[in-house]
């Protein structure tokens, strides 16, 4: 999100700004320079491996202004999670030239509440625009190669790490727990993402539209449109071919990360709603490699929900929004694959993963439950799953 001060085509975002008031653990260092199992294969990040666990928690969140106070990092860290996923915005640059870029990773490492943070939990990372370079941005960012150097650095990133080499940040990460295999596949949005389409005539009357969403507490629509060209991409031909692979690779459970919301429709704002055929291509690929147990989650909206996307041929995909960590957005937007409430307040999210009992009747199945927290630790949205809903129908 932007400052109020500082003149951005993004309204939305310069509205939530001015009204809205450095070492990673040694274990998770070590990991980040481990070879990966198979060429452009999962690693292993630096989570202890639990036989005998009978749980897996791994916490996620976006959007945390370093100027702001950080005090939920307390909270999430109170939570005791096994990991946790830094899903982008994790600074504001907003940059336009390498001074201001380099800045902003300076004022982002001494944020003394979050490094002490990442000091303590293992956790892992992938970037949304603003701390890709600026609002909004994909691929035709110019400072993309210099910011992709620094967030390999400032994420303690080995000078072997193929995060250093590829076309993007992508990552995909593996971890035993129980007897089970969690994934965890972090896409890249930004680094290949074609320009987004902006409708003119939305963008001019911005400001009609935020004076009757305020009066009347309507949603309030954004003015991004759908690409429908066959050219238009999220990841690049590079990344989805990797992306097919991980999606190959043997799971119990795969978590996608998805620095933007990928099941909600209609909102106008940034989503792969802008690139349907790209949302659709994603959705092709997990029913023909049969990836099962996928759930996505996202970011970047400044307020937390949960989203649904009925897959034919398939099962439903739930996406699980949490943002932000210090930005909140509280007009109403459109979203019409919403399956929860809105919660505009600060806030982190939680999966919880119970594996079955060895000893336990019937056929086993895994439990997951989905968790939205705010600052004081309170569960104010939640959903549970079984594994067995995240599994193709037997033909």
């Amino acid at each position: 999100m932007t400052t109020a001060s500082t003149p951005h085509p993004s309204r939305r975002r310069l509205l939530m700004a001015s009204t809205l008031a450095p070492v990673l653990s040694p274990a998770l260092a070590a990991a980040s320079q481990t070879s990966p199992s198979a060429p452009g294969g999962s690693r292993q990040p630096g989570v202890a491996s639990k036989p005998d666990a009978q749980r897996m928690r791994i916490a996620f969140g976006s959007c945390a202004r370093q100027e702001k106070p950080q005090p939920i990092w307390a909270t999430i860290a109170a939570t005791q999670p096994d990991l946790f996923v830094f899903l982008g915005d994790n600074f504001y640059a907003d940059a336009r030239d390498e001074a201001t870029l380099r800045k902003r990773y300076d004022e982002f490492e001494a944020v003394e509440t979050l490094q002490a943070f990442r000091r303590a939990t293992p956790h892992v990372a992938m970037w949304d625009d603003h701390d890709f370079g600026d609002d909004d941005v994909g691929g035709d960012y110019p400072l993309k190669d210099l910011s992709q150097r620094l967030f390999c650095d400032a994420w303690q990133e080995g000078p072997d790490s193929p995060r250093r080499r590829r076309s993007g940040v992508y990552e995909s990460y593996r971890f035993e727990s129980g007897g089970h295999t969690v994934q965890l596949i972090l896409m890249d949005l930004r680094f290949n993402r074609t320009a987004l389409v902006a409708d003119p005539a939305l963008r001019t009357g911005y400001d009609t539209m935020l004076r009757e969403a305020k009066l009347s507490g309507k949603p309030m629509k954004g003015w991004y449109v759908a690409n429908p060209s066959p050219e238009a991409s999220m990841l690049g031909e590079e990344q989805w071919a990797w992306l097919e692979q991980q999606l190959r690779e043997p799971a119990d459970v795969r978590l996608i990360g998805s620095s933007v919301q990928f099941a909600a429709d209609g909102s106008g704002w940034e989503g792969w709603a802008n690139f349907p055929r790209e949302r659709q291509r994603l959705v092709d690929l997990i029913r023909s490699t049969r990836a099962e147990g996928v759930v996505i989650l996202s970011g970047d909206m400044h307020y937390a929900e949960f989203s649904r996307w009925e897959a034919p041929q398939g099962y439903p995909l739930w996406d699980i929004t949490s943002s932000g960590l210090t930005e909140v957005w509280a007009i109403p937007t459109p979203n019409s694959k919403r399956a929860s409430a809105v919660l505009a307040e600060a806030n982190f999210g939680l999966i919880d993963i119970q594996w079955p009992s060895k000893d336990q009747a019937g056929p086993p199945d895994a439990q997951i439950q989905m968790s939205i927290i705010d600052v004081k630790g309170v569960t104010r949205l939640s959903h549970n799953l079984t594994l067995n809903q995240l599994r193709f129908p037997i033909a």
